[in-house]
């Protein structure tokens, strides 16, 4: 079993002068690509600096930066002198990011700027095994050293360590939908056996060009968006941001893209609007197929989603206009793949078969259990959830699933159950999903637990609510007009068309609507973009005791 360190090195001398790396150069307003021998040569570079710090092996190393070449450097140099990345989100809000400072023990920090560090550096009494603080713009502020002038001071040649396939290759917090988020230990052979088992199963080529935008904390980008694309020789075009990605994708021209499910669910409402303004799909797909594969650079082989349930109209909706979506399934604490659908054995209903090397069964309550190499090391600091998570080396999911002829299809969150008051069971993702399918709707989050109904609280698409209001008379500029109970009929309405083959029992009777979007920094959903279920009932609780008062049925 080889190590990531080595990974790189088996692909540097393989193909010293193959295209590794692109990213978008503000200053000089291009795309700079560079090869695996440059980028050698930089990672040998980060590993000089880093190692004149003299930090004890396992050290950890915080990374608090978007994707980009400088944030893979140090990931790459920090795995090469034994020491343990810990990958923050770029966006995450500063409680939460002095938590996991504090908990991972990090004793260096990169950050993107220093404008991020301040927003930290109040907070600084809370991590006091901190040591140093290195920044990717040009800074003089007390206490951070720019990074640049970091990679200066160090001449000698690095010594690097020899990583066993045991240790610990990264430590990746969870969301923390209900709580403080859980650091998932990741070894060497964890991550690397995932990465094995996917080149099994998908034909990834040195000509293959990926186009990253998510973050690198997320463990679906490291292992099929970074790791992966490192072992087939692939290039990785770094977006600039969500923004620009239209633009991006159309500079970088993928044939492999890696997203969660919301990238796709944008891209098909809008073929909606398209559709009914065309009056029909098939005139859609004559006029407008060519031109949308084109908006994706137009070379684009298939397209992997994860890190979310994707909706089946979707999938199908993407198929039919030529572009594969394959959509899989997995979880941080497995590194993260546990199967997967494959070019040519596509099923978009199910989340695919097994990758090799892992088992999976269902467990007690239609748990769906895994075991296999990928299956993480366990929480750190956290011994008795990591009992709880892992029973004779079966990690359990959380998830309810089906086995169907070798697939696996996945039914809802155990925990995320609703139980009404009259004993109807309700996964909310599932009507959620429905409801967002509708454009009108950007974020949706559905209550009811021990309650006599379901109600919904959601954020509306400012675009689409505008027009909506003013065939309603309703001046959408005033926040009142999303309470007037012409607009609350309207909504409800809406949401009945969107869930019309679900029970009734299953369709929210109340709705509390805004246009104010829930984001990181609300602290309403996670940096994965997972709604805050607790969060949001803590946040709204007088709207939902205003949908309940009074019920008794």
């Amino acid at each position: 079993m080889k190590t990531l360190p080595e990974l790189l090195r088996d692909r540097v001398a393989a193909t010293p002068h193959g295209e590794a790396y692109s990213q978008y150069d503000r200053a000089a307003g291009r795309w700079q690509t560079i090869d695996w021998a440059e980028f050698a040569r930089r990672v040998a570079a980060w590993q000089r600096a880093l190692q004149k710090e003299s930090l004890p092996a396992g050290s950890r190393i915080a990374i608090l930066a978007r994707s980009c070449i400088e944030h893979i450097c140090m990931d790459q140099a920090a795995l090469a002198l034994g020491f343990v990345p810990v990958p923050l989100h770029a966006i995450d809000n500063p409680e939460s990011i002095a938590y996991i400072l504090s908990d991972s023990g990090a004793a260096l920090v990169l950050v993107e700027s220093a404008q991020r560090w301040s927003q930290l550096a109040p907070l600084r009494a809370r991590f006091p095994r901190l040591r140093r603080v290195l920044c990717l713009e040009r800074t003089e502020g007390d206490g951070i050293v720019w990074a640049e002038d970091w990679l200066k001071g160090a001449d000698d040649a690095a010594i690097p360590a020899v990583p066993a396939p045991d240790s610990l290759a990264a430590i990746v917090y969870t969301s923390g939908t209900t709580g403080r988020p859980k650091g998932v230990m990741l070894t060497h052979r964890n991550v690397v056996s995932n990465v094995m088992a996917l080149l099994e199963i998908v034909e990834v080529r040195a000509s293959d060009v990926f186009l990253s935008f998510l973050p690198l904390s997320h463990t679906f980008e490291r292992t099929v968006g970074y790791y992966l694309p490192i072992v087939s020789g692939s290039r990785v075009a770094y977006a600039r941001s969500v923004k620009d990605l239209p633009q991006d994708l159309r500079d970088a021209s993928p044939t492999i893209l890696v997203s969660v499910p919301l990238i796709y669910e944008r891209v098909y409402a809008r073929l909606q609007e398209n559709a009914l303004a065309r009056r029909g799909w098939r005139l859609l797909d004559y006029f407008v197929a060519r031109k949308l594969r084109a908006q994706f650079g137009g070379r684009l082989r298939f397209a992997i989603t994860g890190g979310a349930p994707m909706p089946l109209a979707v999938a199908k909706r993407f198929q039919s206009l030529g572009i594969e979506v394959l959509q899989g399934y997995g979880m941080t604490e497995s590194s993260p793949v546990v199967s997967a659908n494959r070019p040519g054995d596509n099923d978009p209903a199910t989340v695919g078969r097994p990758i090799p090397g892992v088992e999976v069964k269902i467990g007690a309550n239609d748990e769906l259990l895994v075991k296999g190499p990928n299956v993480m090391a366990g929480y750190l600091n956290r011994p008795e959830d990591t009992q709880r998570a892992i029973e004779d080396g079966w990690l359990h999911t959380g998830d309810q699933a089906a086995i169907r002829d070798g697939r696996i299809v996945i039914k809802g969150r155990i925990k995320d159950i609703l139980v009404t008051s009259s004993g109807e069971k309700v996964a909310p993702a599932d009507v959620e999903l429905a409801i967002l399918a509708d454009p009108l709707f950007a974020q949706v989050c559905v209550i009811g637990e021990k309650r006599p109904f379901l109600a919904a609280l959601a954020v509306l698409d400012r675009g689409h609510w505008a027009r909506a209001a003013a065939g309603l008379g309703l001046d959408s500029r005033a926040a009142a007009a999303l309470q007037a109970p012409p607009a609350r009929r309207f909504v409800l309405e809406r949401i009945r068309k969107a869930l019309a083959e679900f029970p009734a029992y299953a369709t929210p009777r109340a709705v509390w609507t805004t246009t104010e979007a829930w984001t990181v920094e609300n602290s309403l959903i996670t940096p994965t973009l997972k709604i805050k279920r607790t969060a949001l009932e803590e946040r709204f609780a007088a709207q939902i005791q205003e949908f309940y008062a009074g019920a008794r049925h």
